[in-house]
């Protein structure tokens, strides 16, 4: 799944402490590929310390895109 439906990622540490990442905010500055390698990086690097990882998806965006794909697929199968 494309880094554009994520709002957020939070991964939690088993020491507490937690790492917030925000990924709309940061959608703005840099492109999906550098962020989902860093996504991919922080965890294969913390791995053995992550007790939670939480990820908040935009389901409307989500939900737009996939009825929109949806029709178009529709709309060219049924000509």
């Amino acid at each position: 799944m494309p880094v554009k439906y994520l709002m957020y990622v939070n991964i939690q540490l088993k020491n507490n402490v937690t790492i917030h990442y925000d990924i709309s905010k940061e959608l703005r500055s840099r492109n999906q590929n550098s962020i989902a390698r860093f996504l991919k990086q922080t965890l294969e690097q913390h791995y053995n310390k992550i007790k939670n990882v939480d990820l908040k998806f935009d389901i409307p965006k989500l939900k737009k895109d996939m009825e929109s794909k949806t029709s178009l697929l529709m709309s060219k199968t049924f000509k």
